[in-house]
């Protein structure tokens, strides 16, 4: 357990016109680094808002991002789109990221279909995640798809992820959690080698991660069920636009702003700042009325 690795996703940052906010996205990085990860990624399926980039914006992104990572490795989600996985590539690999990672696709020829990327000679990923690519695969036919591309790691985002992974852990890559970490936990003892949920409270998790390094599976429990009224609240549907308004509270990001999509309503920012309070986060701009 000692070589359990974090490195979570996070959201763009932007300004409340919805335009790039890169010191913010450096302010971002450099604070979820501070917090003792392994390793950064932007660009998730669901908390990165790729889609709504232009191409152009993605090399300034992951230089944003690297800026304020403090020297660690930097991945790039490539979207949900397979037809625009190799722009986002090409630009990212001239940005220097450090590797790659892919949505394992649904349909008969996945190895195919990532080729292209592969070709790029940078590290892949593969990221299953069913619920956004249809694609329903069990730990083996990863691990062997893992194999054939010469991935180094697996990312399952399937919930229980527990036999999926263990599949994988047989095999000779490494199999990572996600799932806004609500599953950590069942992550570790199916044998994961990480997680790559990224949160607004990135300091508790790794407080949760560092309990079981330590081989200290009840104090990490306990650590866990601290955290998880503020793990609920964030994996929910508005999962990202809770992420960003928690990161504005905190005084991290100037605005919440997503670029697609309704902003959050009074009730939940103000159960933002009541659940950072909750697991003993400081808030600097609380939501009023909280």
């Amino acid at each position: 357990m000692a070589d359990f690795r974090t490195f979570p996703f996070l959201p763009t940052a932007f300004h409340d016109d919805a335009t790039l906010d890169l010191d913010g996205q450096a302010a971002l990085a450099a604070t979820v680094a501070a917090a003792g990860v392994d390793g950064l990624h932007v660009f998730g399926p669901t908390t990165g808002e790729v889609a709504s980039l232009r191409v152009e914006e993605i090399g300034d992104v992951v230089a944003a991002t690297r800026r304020g990572a403090s020297g660690l490795p930097v991945g790039v989600g490539l979207g949900t789109s397979p037809k625009d996985a190799l722009a986002v590539a090409r630009r990212a690999a001239a940005a220097g990221v450090d590797h790659l990672v892919a949505l394992v696709p649904a349909g008969t020829d996945p190895l195919g279909r990532l080729g292209d990327v592969a070709a790029l000679g940078l590290p892949v990923w593969l990221h299953h995640h069913p619920g956004v690519s249809g694609a329903r695969r069990s730990g083996e036919e990863l691990a062997a798809l893992a194999e054939e591309l010469g991935a180094p790691a697996v990312i399952v985002e399937e919930a229980p992820p527990g036999d999926v992974l263990a599949a994988i852990a047989d095999g000779r890559c490494d199999g990572l959690g996600g799932l806004a970490a609500l599953f950590l936990p069942e992550e570790v003892e199916a044998g994961a080698g990480g997680t790559v949920a990224g949160c607004a409270v990135p300091e508790r998790l790794a407080a949760v991660v560092a309990r079981f390094r330590a081989d200290d599976p009840g104090g990490a429990w306990d650590a866990f069920l601290e955290v998880l009224p503020w793990l609920r609240l964030e994996a929910g549907g508005p999962g990202l636009r809770v992420r960003k308004e928690a990161w504005r509270q905190r005084g991290v990001l100037s605005s919440a702003r997503v670029r697609e999509g309704a902003p959050l309503g009074t009730v939940t920012k103000i159960a933002v700042t009541r659940r950072l309070r909750q697991v003993g986060v400081d808030v600097a701009a609380p939501y009023p009325g909280s």
